[in-house]
């Protein structure tokens, strides 16, 4: 019975250790993902990294790659005439997973005014395509989500934190260009500060 009780202390004892150090990581990582103002950092690069990455005034480096739901290949040039949202993302990120709903709700209110979203997935930061696709599958994603497996555009467009939109104009140029999480409200003020420009 002494033993018994000496097994049921000391699986306690291991329980409450590994909690407090899982609560210790856990608070470790929400306090790095505000002070990076939401950002869910993929690098130890700084913030000013940015700087060197494709700017609004830049032309959008164009890309081919497949969307998952369809398996057809998109091209970017392909959407010129329309105001594209790129939204690079991983299905690890925890501000990738709530953005998602949001970017849902801005295809919802403006995919009839030439408005394309292309959530591109990092996916060779990604454990799997199976994690992937459960991703789009859990928020039902009406929009294109194409894998960049090559990590095509991760380097063409200097992705160091995830999520990272931007906003492309009609004539192909970069007018936005976001790291860190954002919000419907976000997404809207930016579109009609873009719009109002053209």
């Amino acid at each position: 019975m002494i033993f018994i009780a000496a097994i049921g202390i000391g699986g306690y004892v291991i329980y409450e250790k590994i909690n407090e150090e899982t609560s210790d990581k856990n608070e470790q990582l929400l306090t790095d993902y505000l002070e990076s103002g939401g950002i869910e950092r993929e690098s130890v690069e700084d913030l000013e990294d940015d700087e060197t990455a494709m700017q609004p005034g830049m032309a959008a480096q164009n890309f081919t790659l497949t969307d998952i739901k369809s398996k057809e290949t998109i091209t970017l040039s392909d959407l010129r005439g329309n105001y594209v949202i790129l939204n690079m993302w991983a299905s690890w990120c925890p501000p990738c997973r709530d953005e998602m709903p949001d970017f849902i709700k801005f295809y919802e209110e403006y995919q009839d005014d030439n408005v394309v979203i292309v959530a591109i997935n990092m996916t060779t930061e990604e454990r799997s395509v199976d994690n992937v696709q459960q991703f789009v599958n859990d928020f039902n994603i009406p929009f294109y989500i194409l894998l960049d497996e090559e990590g095509e555009v991760k380097e063409n467009y200097d992705v160091h934190y995830l999520p990272t939109t931007l906003i492309i104009d009609p004539d192909g140029k970069v007018t936005v260009r976001r790291p860190g999480h954002i919000t419907y409200d976000m997404l809207v003020d930016y579109y009609e500060e873009v719009t109002q420009n053209d």
